[in-house]
C-alpha cells in the first residue's frame, strides 16, 4: 500500500504539468507580442532626442535612403543623435521589400552633401527602419537609451 505522501505527488503530477503548460504559453504569447510590437506600422514615430553627447562605441553608421523625384541622400545615424529630430510612418509600400514612406523632419540627417534638409518625404527599406528604431530606442516619444538618461543626469 502507498504511503500518503506518495498519494499526494501523485494526485498534485497533473495540476504541475497543465502549470507548465500555461507557463510556457504565457511566455510564448508575450514573445510573439513583442516581435508584432517591434515591427513598423503607419503612424508610428521615431524620435532622436538631441544631445552633444554621442555614445562612445558607436559605429558610424550612414543609411542611404530615397526620395520620391530626387536623388537619394543618407541618415548618418551620429548626426541625428546631435541634432534630432523625427521620423512618421506615413505609408506602407507594397512589393517584393517591405518599405514604407516616412517623413523627416529635424536640424540634418547628415554632415555632408547627403544631407536630407530639414524636411523630406523618405522612401526607407523596412530593415534601415529597424535599425533608426534601435538607435532612437524605439518607436514613440519616450526615450528608452541610456545615453538620454545620461545626458539627464548630467543636465
Amino acid at each position: 500500500m502507498r504511503s500518503i505522501n506518495e498519494r499526494v505527488a501523485l494526485a498534485l503530477r497533473p495540476a504541475i504539468v497543465v502549470a507548465v503548460c500555461v507557463l510556457v504559453a504565457v511566455i510564448a504569447v508575450n514573445t510573439i507580442t513583442q516581435l508584432a510590437r517591434t515591427t513598423p506600422h503607419v503612424g508610428d514615430i521615431l524620435v532622436f532626442a538631441p544631445s552633444a553627447v554621442v555614445p562612445v562605441g558607436d559605429d558610424d553608421t550612414r543609411l542611404l535612403v530615397h526620395r520620391q523625384d530626387q536623388f537619394g541622400c543618407v541618415l548618418d545615424l551620429n548626426v541625428l543623435r546631435r541634432s534630432g529630430g523625427s521620423l512618421v510612418i506615413e505609408t506602407e509600400i507594397g512589393g517584393n521589400t517591405k518599405n514604407f514612406r516616412v517623413h523627416w523632419a529635424g536640424d540634418r540627417t547628415s554632415g555632408d552633401t547627403g544631407n536630407c534638409g530639414a524636411d523630406a518625404n523618405l522612401v526607407i527599406d523596412h530593415r534601415d527602419l529597424s535599425i533608426l528604431a534601435l538607435a532612437a530606442g524605439d518607436y514613440g516619444i519616450s526615450h528608452k537609451r541610456i545615453p538620454a538618461f545620461a545626458d539627464d543626469i548630467s543636465n
